[in-house]
């Protein structure tokens, strides 16, 4: 009974945050639009790296790289006459081409070895961004004309897409027999081999699915921008972005990634406006509080004050 009531719980949920999102540009300006939508971003992103980072348990350092990927692709499908709508897919679809390969050949690491490669594909694709200039423009990026763009509120709505598949991708994987192999993997990788699990199927996989959201994500920002350079396609701020959201939030859950976007992007922006100088340093001091003190994320607080309900059986978890 307290599962189907939690289960119902959550429906509510999720049913009143999407009612607020398609509500929502009737009813706010273009800021707070904006702002949700790097929201969105942020949620899809994290929902992202907790797929193979947080469920399989390898440290990703590099998925910078395909959103970088994906936003180049983007960028230059527009310009090349291609709608929105089929730029956004051949970013995700080329970032998935890319992580094919690289799933086979990084996987095979594991530990620091694997997070430390990932983080060199990041650097690599940003130099190879800046050397090929015939296509990239190099340093100069690239700047695409506001009659190629789609309005703002296709691009919200396009990242909330964004965001909502991920998640729902994410829940599937949890609920299924993958993600219970997935699981496996993270705990004892060696235990599950000897059970028939097909780990390096499994990981290949996790790996691809991880890659297709930030290369669509990355389309969908360029068009929100507008101007796109090696820089800011491959910041490894981004890669530090979704691991202290996934960690702020919870990682290995469903809702840890958007716990954690929603207050990461919420804290940031009310220490900016009010700590301009200092916000970042603010913002990382608090991050670092709840990482020492809270290492189940913002989400563990909840499914111990669920618990705690008289109603609760014993070893339940929400």
């Amino acid at each position: 009974m307290f599962n189907g009531l939690r289960r119902l719980n959550g429906r509510w949920v999720g049913a009143v945050l999407v009612t607020f999102v398609l509500l929502a540009p009737l009813v706010i300006n273009d800021y707070h639009q904006s702002f949700l939508l790097q929201v969105f971003m942020v949620i899809a992103l994290a929902q992202a790296w907790n797929l193979i980072s947080g469920m399989t348990g390898y440290v990703s350092f590099g998925h910078a790289a395909f959103f970088g990927v994906g936003a180049y692709a983007g960028a230059l499908f527009l310009t090349w006459g291609f709608p929105w709508w089929l730029a956004v897919i051949k970013g995700a679809g080329i970032a998935a081409l890319l992580a094919v390969p690289l799933g086979f050949l990084t996987l095979r690491l594991r530990g620091p070895y694997f997070a430390i490669a990932m983080l060199g594909l990041n650097e690599v694709g940003r130099i190879v961004a800046t050397l090929w200039v015939n296509v990239t423009h190099g340093g100069s990026g690239l700047t695409l004309s506001p009659e190629l763009l789609p309005s703002l509120d296709v691009k919200y709505f396009t990242m909330f897409g964004l965001a909502l598949a991920a998640t729902l991708l994410v829940a599937w994987v949890h609920r299924s027999r993958f993600g219970l192999e997935l699981r496996a993997i993270r705990e004892d990788e060696e235990a599950a081999e000897m059970v028939g699990v097909n780990t390096t199927r499994d990981k290949v996989i996790a790996f691809v699915l991880s890659a297709v959201i930030p290369g669509a994500v990355g389309a969908v920002y360029v068009m929100y921008t507008s101007y796109l350079n090696p820089a800011s396609a491959f910041d490894n701020a981004r890669n530090i972005e979704m691991i202290v959201v996934v960690l702020f939030g919870g990682s290995g859950t469903v809702w840890g990634p958007i716990l954690g976007a929603g207050t990461v992007m919420i804290l940031r922006e009310l220490l900016w406006a009010q700590f301009p100088s200092a916000h970042l340093a603010a913002l990382g001091v608090l991050l670092l509080v709840v990482v020492l003190y809270l290492p189940g994320g913002l989400i563990s607080i909840l499914r111990v004050r669920q618990q705690k309900r008289p109603d609760a059986r014993p070893g339940e978890s929400p």
